[in-house]
């Protein structure tokens, strides 16, 4: 039973270390993915943030050549007489755009901010209202400024962001500028163009954290706060690109978000991966370790149950093979088997060997007068005696009936002799056996012992004196030691 549960607490202790390797590892590849998709969102956060920075820095360069190319006094005044001079305008604006792709309109605005003239539109005069606009300080010289409009907000009644460049005085007086119109529409069109995994999210916000474009397409979170984090908190501490895993607040799916400012403009670029598909191929291998594991669990304890079910019957065919049914002793054939090695090892290293022959003494008279199984018990009794009293090298057996046999290594003759005295007052003084009508049969033993010899040629010859001598101990009287040495 120890050598069972050794090998089982063996087995859980191997299972165990393997499984806890197995746990580590699965771990670390995860927290492996999950670092490297971080990185790859916020590379591709920066790739997008470089191609809307792209299409506002040429913007930004178209703006400053079309200011460039007007004069401060004379362009920059609303009036309705110089057709020459508005046709001239309309010309440059319309020029110019032709040259930015994704751009609606290009305007030149005067001191109050109305429209002057425009490359499309017809919306000569109108205030659009900017919020350098109505005595503000500007900056000196020209600056540039990025405002979303919503379509409520739009003179043209579309939701647009608009760019300006424009000219101040060294007081920071406001003298005019160019405004481009950037169309959110293709906007949309663009960001939807850029190929994403399923679930994946693309989007773009403003300064303000105004949602200005997103994929998948939401069109009624255009124009509003981005609710998770709150945007303007968001886009005052974004300085370099960042990462973090979030639940998303339109649709609740986790994600791993990389964002990134885009270089020299008033947006921030969001690129969120799926975070279920990020892991669906790590938790496809680690369900498959975990099934393949636990089968494996399965089969060693199966395994290893069989091997001791194995070891088991094995044993218990030994033993059968070995072993007296009745008194758990060696049987006739194990104790020849083990006397034969002895009678061989103490020829070999001239060791002394004794064998006592011990028989019930009026045994079937005992038979005779409470029957077999009664018979039976005394045996079995004298067989526990024998096993109680015997040194631990000494080997007990039956030989067949009521007759046993002890076989005594390294024993000489006295040693013998004192062995079997010891053996048979054991017996005489024993309780017997009880029955169940409370009487108690009490028997004796008598002895035979043999000492090797020279004349010996095999172990069987010495069993033959012992028996011969146990016969000398019946004829004496019973109940006695008798040697035949």
């Amino acid at each position: 039973m120890s050598k069972f549960l050794s090998d089982y607490g063996a087995l859980l202790l191997l299972l165990s270390i393997v499984g806890t390797w197995l746990t580590v590892d699965f771990y670390q590849e995860r927290e492996q993915i999950i670092e490297e998709s971080k990185k790859l969102a916020i590379n591709k956060s920066q790739l997008v943030g470089s191609s809307v920075g792209e299409l506002f820095l040429v913007t930004d360069y178209v703006l400053r050549d079309i200011i460039g190319r007007l004069d401060v006094v004379k362009d920059l005044q609303l009036t309705s007489k110089d057709n020459e001079r508005n046709i001239h305008l309309t010309a440059i604006l319309s020029e110019k755009l032709e040259t930015v792709t994704g751009l609606r309109d290009f305007a030149v605005l005067d001191r109050d901010c109305r429209i002057v003239a425009t490359a499309k539109s017809p919306f000569i005069g109108v205030n659009t209202g900017q919020h350098f606009c109505g005595g503000v300080k500007v900056s000196p010289g020209q600056s540039t400024h990025i405002k979303y409009l919503s379509a409520d907000q739009s003179i043209s009644g579309r939701s647009a962001v608009l760019m300006s460049r424009i000219l101040g005085t060294a007081d920071g007086i406001f003298l005019g500028g160019v405004v481009a119109v950037v169309d959110l529409a293709l906007a949309q069109k663009w960001i939807e163009a850029i190929h994403t995994e399923a679930n994946d999210v693309l989007a773009i916000m403003d300064a303000d954290g105004l949602l200005l474009a997103n994929k998948p397409a939401q069109p009624d979170a255009i124009g509003k706060p981005v609710p998770v984090p709150m945007a303007q908190f968001f886009y005052s501490r974004i300085n370099d690109p960042t990462s973090f895993i979030n639940n998303s607040p339109y649709d609740g799916r986790r994600r791993i978000t990389g964002v990134s400012k885009v270089e020299r403009f008033p947006f921030i670029t969001i690129v969120g991966f799926d975070y279920d598909r990020v892991l669906k191929a790590w938790r496809y291998r680690m369900w498959q370790f975990a099934t393949g594991f636990l089968l494996l669990c399965i089969f060693a304890v199966i395994a290893l149950r069989s091997h001791h079910e194995a070891l088991c019957q094995r044993e218990r065919m030994r033993k059968l093979a070995t072993t007296d049914a009745l008194t758990n002793i060696a049987n006739r054939r194990h104790i020849m088997d083990i006397g034969n090695r002895e009678f061989t090892r103490a020829r070999r290293y001239t060791h002394s060997l004794s064998v006592l022959m011990l028989d019930i003494d009026k045994f079937k008279f005992i038979n005779d007068r409470w029957g077999h199984p009664v018979g039976d018990r005394v045996i079995k009794e004298l067989a526990n005696l024998l096993t109680i009293t015997a040194r631990d090298q000494d080997v007990s057996g039956r030989l067949g009936g009521e007759e046993f046999t002890v076989i005594l290594p390294h024993t000489d003759t006295s040693g013998a002799k004192i062995i079997a005295e010891r053996l048979r007052v054991v017996v005489a003084e024993a309780q017997g056996v009880n029955l169940d009508d409370n009487t108690i049969v009490r028997f004796t033993a008598s002895i035979g012992v043999a000492t090797l010899n020279v004349e010996d040629t095999s172990f069987d010859m010495l069993l033959q004196r012992a028996d011969r001598a146990l016969y000398k101990a019946k004829e004496n009287g019973r109940n006695r030691v008798e040697s035949d040495n």
